[in-house]
């Protein structure tokens, strides 16, 4: 099952690369919202093989979640792959320059299920499959729009 969204974004690509990739942040945000996470490698988090153990809450049950960078090409591509149970995630985000001071982000999210457990968890996901897509859209916007925001509070180089 695949989502993906577009948006525009008023502020450099190199800006947008160097906050897409804020992992300490983003660490920090994950752990607010009740996830516990653990760094499993010793690379630089902006590094191809960087990984971190997750606990998540989905569904009502902790779920252990083993992500790891794939793909790093600054500040073009960011790519990183996710394992949880029988299910394989991928999360790819590319970077288009479309101005100096305008860039596009593409972000899609691939989820593959291994097991029929997993199967079964995906098929009943895609009846919800519509307002999954607005929700993410709607995340991914808002993320968009306060990168826009904080650039152009940022003070200016």
């Amino acid at each position: 099952m695949k989502f993906s969204t577009r948006q525009d974004i008023e502020a450099p690509a190199e800006f947008v690369f160097e906050h897409f990739t804020d992992f300490e942040g983003l660490e920090r945000q994950a752990m607010r919202r009740g996830i516990e996470v653990a760094r499993k490698s010793t690379h630089q988090p902006r590094d191809v093989g960087a990984g971190w153990m997750l606990k998540v809450p989905f569904r009502g049950k902790i779920r252990d979640l083993d992500a790891e960078i794939v793909e790093c090409d600054a500040p073009n591509t960011l790519a990183a792959t996710a394992v949880s149970g029988g299910l394989n995630m991928e999360i790819k985000s590319e970077l288009v320059p479309l101005s100096p001071q305008r860039t596009r982000v593409t972000i899609g999210y691939e989820v593959r299920p291994k097991t029929l457990s997993a199967r079964i968890l995906v098929q009943s996901v895609k009846f919800a499959k519509a307002t999954l897509q607005k929700r993410f859209e709607k995340r991914v916007k808002k993320y968009c729009e306060h990168l826009s925001e904080q650039y152009q509070g940022a003070p200016k180089r």
